[in-house]
């Protein structure tokens, strides 16, 4: 998944949330620390180290 162009359609409300498990946390890791809007993204963490972003209300 590319996470950085995923990122970006959360941000603009084209899809409503991100999936992340610890499988595929080290590349989201990357996308999120060169995505410049993190203040548009929320994390809700879940049991099992799994987390969804959404858009910030």
């Amino acid at each position: 998944m590319d996470y950085s162009q995923a990122l970006l359609d959360l941000r603009d409300g084209k899809i409503d949330e991100i999936d992340v498990t610890p499988e595929t946390f080290t590349d989201f890791q990357k996308a999120w620390s060169e995505f410049p809007y993190q203040n548009t993204v929320t994390g809700i963490a879940h049991r099992a180290g799994r987390v969804t972003y959404v858009r910030s209300k």
